[in-house]
């Protein structure tokens, strides 16, 4: 494991060093940055549009990114011998494959985790709707700003003290982000403390709801001044979105609790728009695509054992367009017509090939779904056992590639 680790960590090295990486992320910084501008144009829930247009391009950067790292650092040190250095000392071949897997893995990871960071300010920005709009200057200091203060300080400290460009300046825009995301979630776009709150107004309160305990915590009562002490006060229902959104069964228990036509239809609203706060949804569906890439640098890394660059970035692009449709193409050859043959190898084949539909939250996110964390943990498995497949036939690859 040792070895494999100084692989990795060399192989991080390696590829953040290339200038292609940097442009890949820098490009996919650019693009989410002016996405706000561009939705804006859109004749349907511009909002909608920004979170889709955040996800597909944190999978596009992904997959671009996993493939060209696998090659630069696989199939290139092949062709060009340079393996034989670490093929020469006493290492297995898994070994040096699994470290090569890691470190190209954690190279990429460090640019979703930039994309995952400018979407986030993206979308706590959003979509200037009207001319009246103003700029989120919170968003603007810790986003954009600050990713040229660190292109400036990064080109200084390379001609003052030649240190290497991209490395610096990932050293520096990875903790300026991790501030500027602790300063958003505190403030609001006037600069003033935000409060993680969803109200709606409550008039006349059911009895039945009144009682101690009744809520459980899902949401609370806030009485306005002077309602404090009257039966069937009047005041305010809150939820705390930290919490998240409120799930099918908590929206039934709280629905019925009071046969009142008025008490349903306030919950009922309350519910509604706890769910257009999706920030924890959006974050698990990060999470989700960030496993799919996963897969993909496993599939990438497999084929730069025997393939040069185009032929990974082909076969990449090509599981990634199947493991999106393999659901629907399953489906439809199940009930149609064709042979049994046909049906059985399709039966056969369906568990085998990755199905990065798995990973894939914005059908979910359109309807307002809720992603549950045990629906996440599971996923990571359903990745792990597919990394670890491909990674097996890797190092099989790898095993018998003639390297000298």
């Amino acid at each position: 494991m040792q070895q494999s680790y100084a692989i990795a960590k060399n192989t991080f090295l390696q590829t953040v060093r290339q200038p292609t990486y940097g442009i890949i992320v820098l490009v996919t910084l650019g693009g989410l940055a002016l996405a706000p501008s561009l939705t804006g144009w859109t004749l349907d829930d511009d909002d909608k549009m920004l979170r889709d247009i955040g996800l597909s391009t944190l999978l596009i950067e992904g997959l671009f990114l996993a493939c060209f790292t696998a090659s630069s650092v696989i199939n290139t040190e092949i062709d060009e011998k340079v393996v034989l250095t670490s093929m020469a000392k006493p290492i297995s071949r898994f070994a040096f494959i699994f470290g090569k897997y890691l470190g190209v893995l954690a190279a990429v990871g460090a640019a979703q985790y930039l994309a995952g960071v400018a979407i986030f300010m993206m979308l706590r920005h959003g979509v200037m709707q009207t001319a009246s709009d103003q700029l989120d200057m919170t968003v603007i200091v810790f986003g954009p700003l600050a990713v040229i203060a660190a292109l400036v300080a990064a080109t200084a400290l390379n001609y003052v003290f030649d240190w290497r460009f991209l490395p610096a300046f990932l050293s520096l825009i990875v903790p300026l982000s991790i501030v500027g995301v602790i300063v958003l979630l505190s403030v609001d776009k006037q600069w003033k403390p935000k409060t993680y709150e969803v109200t709606q107004t409550m008039d006349n309160l059911p009895p039945e709801a009144s009682e101690p305990g009744a809520l459980r915590g899902i949401i609370e009562f806030r009485p306005l001044e002077g309602h404090g002490t009257l039966e069937g006060n009047r005041g305010l229902l809150v939820h705390k979105t930290l919490r998240g959104p409120i799930n099918d069964d908590d929206r039934d228990y709280l629905m019925n609790l009071s046969d009142s036509g008025q008490w349903k239809k306030d919950i009922n609203f309350l519910v509604i728009e706890t769910r257009k706060h999706q920030g924890p949804e959006i974050f698990k569906a990060g999470l989700l695509v960030f496993g799919a890439v996963s897969v993909l640098t496993a599939i990438a890394v497999m084929l730069s054992t025997r393939c040069g660059m185009i032929a990974t970035y082909v076969g990449c692009i090509l599981a990634t367009c199947l493991g999106l449709t393999v659901d629907h193409y399953q489906h439809q050859i199940a009930h149609s017509r064709a042979p049994e043959a046909i049906k059985t190898a399709v039966a056969w084949a369906y568990p085998v090939i990755p199905n990065f539909q798995m990973f894939w939250m914005i059908d979910a996110l359109s309807e307002d779904r809720l992603i549950p964390w045990s629906y996440v943990g599971q996923a990571y498995g359903y990745a792990a056992l597919c990394i670890g497949a491909f990674m097996l036939a890797s190092a099989a690859l790898f095993e018998t590639r003639e390297v000298g």
